[in-house]
């Protein structure tokens, strides 16, 4: 995506002037896909609180067999400090359809810094667009999450599952860090692109592009996303 494309959400966010103005608090870089689909409208920029920085993910998905088929419909990213609260969770745009995946997060003390997505092509006229069918990201110790299976096989490893209660905002929020045994990923339909990692920092926010709630139109869901890095 060029510095012009991703300038433009921002521009409808009333919140830059100019190209030459920076990209807002803290942010040292942006990852964009390098697969995503120039459709739909960009949702807002959701930053992690200042001094935390994205530990886990979850994507909203939804299967196959409605009117319109889409898959994934949202993406949360969850923050914490350096001391390991949960400080916010960002989401930027939300579909309409779909079930949470479950979150997926890495190692105790380790935040995401790479990300990659796998993204259905445009299917044409006849065709029914799925847009983003999952997403990936990447720890800092480099271990590789996976949205819809959790943790990828390992061989020889035993599946881990645990769960912790925590409060935000008043409300309580369940962690759950598990890894699931799969021999393969057979039910992505789409092509993975390149993995595009922080050159410095971590992970800290992310923007989505939306198609979503066009009755008489082919939706996709989630086509693209901006995911920033802050130190």
């Amino acid at each position: 995506m060029t510095t012009l494309a991703l300038l433009l959400p921002l521009l409808a966010l009333g919140g830059v002037a100019s190209a030459a103005v920076t990209l807002p608090r803290g942010i040292e870089e942006s990852l964009t896909l390098d697969n995503g689909l120039s459709r739909g409208e960009w949702g807002p920029i959701d930053l992690c609180s200042e001094g935390s920085h994205v530990f886990a993910f979850e994507i909203k998905y939804s299967g196959l067999g409605y009117l319109d088929d889409t898959s994934v419909n949202a993406i949360r990213l969850y923050c914490q400090t350096p001391e390991g609260v949960l400080s916010n969770i960002l989401i930027s745009a939300e579909g309409s359809f779909g079930q949470w995946q479950g979150m997926r997060s890495c190692p105790l003390g380790e935040v995401m810094t790479g990300v990659r997505a796998n993204v259905v092509p445009d299917q044409g006229t006849l065709g029914d667009d799925l847009g983003m069918d999952n997403l990936q990201m990447r720890c800092s110790g480099g271990q590789v999450l996976d949205g819809l299976y959790g943790v990828p096989n390992r061989k020889g490893k035993n599946p881990v599952v645990a769960r912790e209660m925590t409060k935000i905002q008043g409300r309580e929020v369940e962690a759950v860090y598990m890894k699931v045994q799969r021999t393969a990923h057979t039910r992505d339909f789409g092509d993975w692109g390149t993995w595009q990692a922080c050159s410095s920092g971590k992970v800290c926010g992310l923007q989505v592009r939306l198609e979503d709630n066009h009755p008489l139109n082919d939706d996709a869901g989630i086509t693209d996303t901006v995911i920033f890095c802050c130190n």
